[in-house]
């Protein structure tokens, strides 16, 4: 069953701070919704980035309140046919372009259930074809945060929604590098076992508990906050120090 809408409605966007664009989708938001509480998760989504964006919204699964509606837009696609959708997962709604967004979190629920946004019988007009943020996705949070519209309302139940890459499949490799310049990998903590040291081009990095159990300067591995290994250096930028980034292979050694 869906959960009961909390009223709290978070943003996700590769909009950036420069333009009004974050400013009136919450502007969107609160008209159909004053008393929404916004949280944004973040809108320094590097542009049309789907990789970086799907891996924004997995970080976001269980850390927020039951019937939080999860509103994402990292939109290539916008204009075109390719659809926009409502998910029940998580114990949360997400609303997001069905171009792959939101993959890794449905694939991390079994129970997901996933809809096509009906914008006719939402009777929304006025569409603009290049800011579905703003024209769809904003007032449909609103909707369903305030309980106006229930989750099974807002259009036909789909299961050929985009599955999108695997974020944390695969080949041991780096999936996202961060603000600090740590490099994030796919390798969760249960599958470090034994290995006391991971290998990143010609560098053996040794794994330890946290950033300063190495010298100033060193890198070092460890199970970052995201449940995953990550390389670091202690004071410094490991994307800089290392000269890696996304998709670069690891190894772990010394199991």
């Amino acid at each position: 069953m869906p959960p009961r809408p909390s009223g709290i409605v978070v943003f996700l966007t590769d909009f950036g701070h420069r333009d009004p664009y974050v400013g009136v989708m919450k502007g969107a938001l609160l008209r159909v919704h004053p008393k929404a509480t916004i949280v944004d998760l973040g809108h320094d989504v590097p542009p049309q980035d789907l990789v970086a964006g799907a891996f924004h919204l997995v970080a976001a699964i269980g850390h927020f309140p039951v019937g939080t509606v999860h509103t994402a837009v990292v939109d290539p696609g916008v204009g075109t046919a390719r659809r926009l959708l409502a998910a029940s997962a998580h114990g949360c709604y997400w609303l997001a372009p069905d171009n792959g967004l939101l993959g890794t979190v449905l694939a991390r629920d079994p129970d997901a259930a996933v809809r096509a946004l009906d914008a006719g019988r939402l009777g929304l007009r006025d569409v603009s074809r290049t800011f579905h943020g703003r024209d769809v996705l904003a007032p449909v949070a609103g909707w369903l945060a305030s309980g106006r519209y229930g989750f099974t309302a807002l259009g036909p139940r789909v299961d050929d929604w985009r599955r999108g890459d695997d974020l944390f499949g695969g080949t041991p490799r780096i999936v996202q590098v961060d603000g600090y310049g740590n490099l994030i990998s796919n390798v969760s903590a249960a599958a470090i076992g034994a290995a006391r040291a991971v290998v990143v081009g010609d560098r053996t990095v040794p794994i330890r508990g946290t950033y300063g159990d190495v010298p100033h300067g060193e890198p070092v591995a460890v199970v970052g906050s995201h449940g995953r290994l990550e390389i670091a250096v202690h004071g410094g930028n490991a994307a800089v120090t290392l000269g890696l980034r996304r998709g670069a292979a690891i190894r772990l050694d010394g199991a």
